[in-house]
């Protein structure tokens, strides 16, 4: 397998900054996630993010100083500790402060002079350009970024809005090669059945999964496992009884975001597996049997860190592969600056 280490990935982005030195030329026209040509007239100045996958993926690209304002994404403060305390609060990921936006934008005599992106996830760009119309020179880009089948294309827009694509390519390369680490790593196993559940509820007649198609089914079939959930919505509601017939031999629970950067004592980790493994007819799961009924740190499964998550789960499913999973979220958190957390805990049982 051609695999580009770490180290060189490096070199390459000094070499691609080199290359853009001269920055990009305006105006500059992009397709969004919502299928909107979005033309950007001229570098961006500040920047609001309207939820935290924007917010990562910016901090991924090393624009986190221009972000002015951000909805309240007050549970992933960790991650921005060195900037976000500066950010206005323009919102929850459900209900935007206009008004607020648009106050962002303008300088201290009231005018809009410097050049604002606004991000936020595709469903919500029309709502977004309906209600900042009035107001020029506020561009909004309708981005996703928390999709593994869609990431990395728009991790490219981005950096091209942002003149920083350099480091999406960079970003990019990484992650391309970490995937196919995990793909090699897996190749020739046989593929276990695995059921992932989501949330921190557990209402037996109503668990929270993943079913066919969905980001969360895809990076089990690339892990080297089969989904049980024989369902082509995306996030079905299922009764305990239908996943105790699929008999998994591996479960993982993903519960909800926390706000540290993973765990710092395993306690609660105990109890959501506790959980699992004393569900009625739960002892003749083979998951169960096996011990390999599994609690994972979420903001690894999910947007620019998903591919953390799918080396940890690819060691889940496959004990025996050759995988780093440690090494890969060292390599990560170095891209947003932030050291690993030794005394930190993502999963249980460890692996």
């Amino acid at each position: 397998m051609n695999k580009m280490p770490f180290v060189l990935i490096i070199a390459l982005v000094a070499f691609l900054s080199l290359e853009a030195a001269n920055g990009a030329d305006y105006p500059l026209a992009v397709t969004d996630s919502a299928g909107r040509s979005v033309t950007i007239e001229a570098p961006v100045e500040k920047i609001v993010v309207m939820n935290s996958d924007a917010a990562d993926a910016v901090s991924i690209l090393g624009d986190a100083g221009k972000i002015a304002g951000s909805v309240d994404i007050s549970y992933k403060a960790h991650y921005f500790a060195e900037f976000s305390s500066d950010w206005e609060t323009v919102g929850t990921w459900r209900e935007f402060n206009y008004e607020k936006i648009a106050e962002l934008a303008r300088d201290d005599g009231g005018e809009i002079r410097d050049r604002t992106l606004v991000i936020c996830y595709a469903s919500k760009a029309g709502e977004m350009e309906e209600n900042l119309a009035p107001f020029e020179k506020i561009d909004i880009l309708g981005l996703d970024l928390y999709n593994a089948e869609t990431l990395e294309g728009e991790m490219a827009v981005l950096g091209k809005v942002l003149d920083r694509e350099a480091e999406a390519e960079t970003y990019n390369a990484w992650v391309g090669e970490k995937k196919e680490a995990v793909a090699y790593a897996v190749t020739g196993f046989a593929r276990p059945k695995v059921y992932v559940e989501g949330g921190s509820a557990s209402d037996l007649g109503a668990l929270w999964t993943y079913g066919r198609g969905s980001s969360v089914d895809e990076m089990i079939s690339l892990a080297g496992g089969e989904n049980v959930i024989d369902s082509y919505e995306q996030n079905p509601k299922v009764e305990w009884e239908t996943v105790l017939a699929s008999m998994p031999e591996v479960m993982i629970k993903v519960p909800a975001s926390i706000n540290s950067l993973g765990w710092s004592e395993t306690s609660e980790m105990e109890a959501f597996v506790r959980e699992m493994e004393s569900r009625p007819g739960a002892s003749s799961v083979p998951a169960v049997e096996d011990g390999r009924a599994y609690v994972i740190f979420r903001d690894i499964t999910l947007g620019t860190g998903a591919v953390v998550g799918l080396t940890y789960w690819a060691r889940m499913i496959h004990p025996e592969a050759d995988l780093d999973p440690v090494g890969v979220y060292r390599e990560y958190l170095g891209m947003r600056g932030l050291s690993y957390p030794e005394d930190a805990f993502f999963v249980l049982p460890g692996i």
